[in-house]
């Protein structure tokens, strides 16, 4: 096991109160023979008494195991390792930080140290082990403070922006007829491995009294917790206007500590994938009646998720066609579409079917930077395009519709998205005048100019915040310098002088003009395209030749273009606050959600997950009366 000296001797006592001696031992399922040896007088009881501690650990396997702490496969390793181990004495306060660090690191409910078989199982492991849920919750607390103070130290030395995101969360109780919002704000930024990184930094509930007071929901009054107003280039919000007020306040502040980059006109991002829900959503809205009659013919309890709504709309489709609803008993119970409405439902279904083609393929993208988004973008107008022209009547007016929104959103987001593009070596300024010219048609050459003048402002702002050591003209001056000592002593001759001077003129009208990142990296062909490229990857590589377009490159593709990727882009409403977390105090709550985003940092694949739990099972295991082989 990492971490563990080798040849540990081990001592532990029986149940019987001796105390046994052992070198490498294991804890279940080894027959290496280096189990800890008994005392042959009292072999018989120290087997049942290793039997008992079998039985506990397969206890916590199915435990660890039903509450989904961590997969089986992890479980199942753990019993087939040889995992070596060296035995303490228990401590209480070692045991209970060892709990709170598993419990701020995986989704480990704190209530379930409260609960019977939990607490079976530990007393099981170790009678004195008598831990609660509040010195948990406690603990907890504590460790969100530690590691909340490590967080701040870390962003505080970042070499590059942080980009927000303001995501609204729902948690609807059925029982009591109440539903409650809640806020998340995440920091998204490239750490200096160029890992793309999104931490949770505050996390409440809307109608907390202690945060509602404040136009911005406490969100700035945590950036200036953190210390990090002064390095907030973006800001993603929902694209409902009723959150409008709220951005306006944070960015107040932020421009208070730092001047927005082009003026603010990036600092708004709004949700790529929120604005493909609403489109969807005002598709279904026009045909809301037919969804409901068709509901009664065919239901099917789903989530709400917009994918799921058209699939099920296709399902009775097809039993219609199959003639499933044309019985005398089924006409005379239900209100059965007419086929001219039947055909609306299939023209519905077809538009948001080519919508979910699009979406999802850049939801699933293995990469998903903001260099990808003007791609799928442009993907999706020219299927609204097509559908257009191909439609006619009702179906028409639905496109038509949806047109007007796309583009509402290519407008407020066209220039961000382009930059972002542009830094893509797939694509470059090439696809930029590409997309405006069968966006814009003639007017599009000036929306090319208005993308390079944005990008090359952007350039020279980086370069006066990370000037470069040494220039070409510098370097050239420096080693006429150089020459000019190792001559001779020059002559007091006023002709001499001026040709002298006309000579650097002449080197210097001959200089070759410096280029800047961006020419350089124009001048290079584009590359080929792959769907695999991962643009972080790219740029980590391309640093030391293009080392202020890298700096731009690691603070742009950071930017959360959609508040929410893969299956959870799909709702139609706020998406679910897991119920075990609104549960909890608000402190507990925040303290969670937070370091369980944060310990991503520091762990990784489940055999970390492990290494905690040994923590905990270390420190109940082997105190001096208790370990019983």
């Amino acid at each position: 096991m990492s971490g563990v000296p080798e040849n540990n001797e081990a001592i532990c006592s029986g149940k019987n109160g001796k105390s046994y001696h052992g070198i490498e031992g294991s804890f279940v399922g080894s027959n290496d023979g280096n189990s800890i040896p008994s005392d042959p007088d009292t072999e018989e009881n120290d087997e049942g008494s290793k039997n008992d501690m079998e039985e506990a650990l397969g206890e916590l396997a199915m435990f660890m195991c039903c509450v989904g702490l961590v997969p089986f496969k992890v479980v199942e390793d753990m019993f087939f390792l040889n995992l070596g181990y060296k035995l303490v004495e228990y401590d209480e306060q070692k045991t209970l930080r060892a709990l709170a660090d598993f419990v701020c690191s995986v989704d480990f409910p704190p209530q379930l140290v409260n609960h019977i078989t939990f607490r079976k199982l530990a007393n099981r492991l170790n009678p004195l082990f008598n831990l609660t849920y509040g010195m948990v919750r406690s603990e907890c607390i504590k460790v969100y403070e530690e590691r909340k103070w490590a967080i701040k130290e870390y962003l505080g030395n970042l070499d590059g922006q942080i980009s927000l995101s303001v995501d609204v969360l729902g948690y609807e109780n059925v029982r009591n007829f109440c539903c409650y919002d809640y806020v998340c704000l995440s920091a998204h930024f490239i750490d200096d491995n160029w890992k793309l990184r999104k931490w949770v930094l505050y996390f409440h509930c809307l109608w907390d009294p202690s945060v509602n007071c404040s136009e911005d929901c406490g969100i700035f009054k945590s950036l200036e917790d953190l210390e990090i107003a002064d390095k907030i280039s973006t800001l993603a919000t929902s694209n409902d206007r009723c959150y409008a007020k709220m951005f306006e306040y944070v960015k107040t502040h932020v421009q208070e500590k730092k001047e927005l980059q082009l003026s603010g006109q990036l600092f708004n991002v709004y949700c790529f994938g929120e604005i493909i829900s609403q489109m969807v959503e005002d598709a279904f809205r026009k045909i809301r009646d037919l969804i409901d009659r068709v509901g009664e013919l065919y239901s099917s309890k789903s989530l709400p998720l917009w994918y799921l709504t058209s699939s099920n709309l296709k399902q009775a489709l097809e039993l219609w066609s199959m003639g499933e609803f044309s019985s005398k008993d089924v006409t005379d119970s239900y209100d059965i579409p007419s086929p001219e409405e039947w055909k609306i439902v299939e023209g519905v279904c077809k538009i948001v079917d080519s919508i979910y083609e699009v979406s999802n393929a850049l939801f699933q993208t293995q990469h998903l930077t903001a260099n990808v988004y003007l791609y799928h973008l442009h993907e999706l107008r020219e299927i609204l395009s097509q559908m257009s022209s191909e439609s006619e009547g009702f179906i028409a007016t639905v496109v038509q519709d949806m047109m007007k929104k796309y583009d509402k959103y290519w407008d407020d987001m066209f220039l961000l998205l382009a930059i972002c593009a542009v830094l893509d070596p797939r694509f470059k300024m090439k696809y930029v005048e590409f997309i405006c010219s069968k966006v814009k048609g003639g007017d599009g050459s000036s929306q090319v100019a208005a993308v390079l003048g944005a990008f090359n402002k952007l350039l020279d702002d980086y370069v006066i915040r990370f000037p470069e050591k040494e220039n070409l003209i510098s370097e050239s001056f420096s080693s006429d310098s150089d020459s000019e000592e190792e001559s001779p002593p020059r002559q007091e001759n006023h002709t001499f002088g001026v040709l002298q001077a006309y000579q650097q003129f002449i080197q210097l009208d001959n200089q070759p003009t410096k280029k800047s990142d961006l020419e350089y990296y124009l001048e290079e062909p584009v590359l080929p395209w792959s769907q695999d490229l991962n643009a972080l990857t790219w740029w980590r590589t391309a640093g030391a030749k293009y080392p202020i377009l890298s700096r731009m490159a690691r603070d742009l593709l950071a930017i959360p273009v959609s508040l929410a990727t893969s299956f959870d882009a799909f709702y139609t409403k706020p998406r679910p606050v897991d119920e075990r977390l609104v549960c909890l105090k608000p402190d507990l709550m925040n303290a969670l959600i937070c370091t369980r985003s944060w310990y991503s940092f520091w762990l990784s694949a489940a055999h970390d997950y492990w290494k905690i739990w040994e923590s905990v099972l270390l420190s109940n295991w082997h105190g001096h009366q208790v370990c019983y082989f």
